[in-house]
């Protein structure tokens, strides 16, 4: 696996495939997510949130995404690269003009996956602005994680209209039986078919879940079964 590396530093970025899967486990490639991991190959963590919601390290992560994408998107303009975006980051103004620069380069071969790693309390109109003025710039967006942090169903419902995916982490229900995770999912499953979106299911990481959600036309799957990441796109 080919990583994309920023010079001099440990952190790097992999790209993870979101894949539509028929009955016979053929998959094929919707999208992919840019992930950041360490050097041991995991998610940095909390530091590496907290260093997200200051503007030095917000600029680090615009650096490192704008390399990325430049190695990746202008080899293969065929494919559409999500990328995360945590909400304290939207309170900088080098994010909405490394936002918009990126949208006039690239257009649709970019997404956006709003996360919900921050705080967790808000008001009711918790990010609207935001989400309508990342939309205004023309992007497709995702919320990420639904039903974890702020991402709840009152949050998702308000930006019906705006978003085109929600995204589902089975590692949520880790400390679940099979039948309530299950019933979680075939909840949200309902509510995405319901209004038109996308659902991706993550945290696929072996063949049995892999079959348990192929041949669903509104389910994407993604996770360390299709492969932990690839920039060989």
């Amino acid at each position: 696996m080919r990583k994309i590396k920023i010079s001099g530093d440990k952190l790097h970025n992999i790209f993870q495939p979101i894949l539509r899967v028929d009955r016979k486990l053929n998959a094929e490639i919707n999208a992919y997510e840019m992930l950041i991991r360490d050097s041991s190959g995991a998610f940095p963590g909390a530091a590496f949130f907290n260093q997200l919601a200051t503007q030095e390290g917000n600029k680090r992560w615009i650096a490192m995404s704008q390399e990325s994408l430049t190695a990746v998107l202008e080899k293969h303009p065929q494919r559409k690269i999500y990328i995360n975006l945590e909400p304290c980051q939207m309170e900088f103004q080098e994010t909405w003009k490394f936002l918009s620069e990126v949208y006039q380069r690239y257009g649709s071969q970019v997404a956006i996956e709003i996360t919900e790693r921050r705080e967790t309390v808000h008001s009711l109109d918790y990010l609207d602005d935001e989400i309508q003025r990342l939309k205004q710039l023309g992007f497709e967006l995702a919320i990420d994680d639904v039903c974890a942090g702020s991402n709840s169903y009152a949050f998702i419902v308000r930006q019906l209209g705006v978003i085109q995916r929600i995204k589902l982490s089975l590692l949520v229900f880790k400390d679940e039986d099979q039948e309530t995770k299950r019933e979680f999912i075939n909840a949200w499953l309902a509510f995405a078919t319901h209004h038109h979106l996308d659902f991706v299911v993550e945290g696929i990481a072996s063949k049995q879940l892999a079959e348990e959600f192929a041949g669903n036309s509104t389910i994407l799957q993604q996770g360390f079964y299709w492969g932990k990441g690839s920039a060989e796109i």
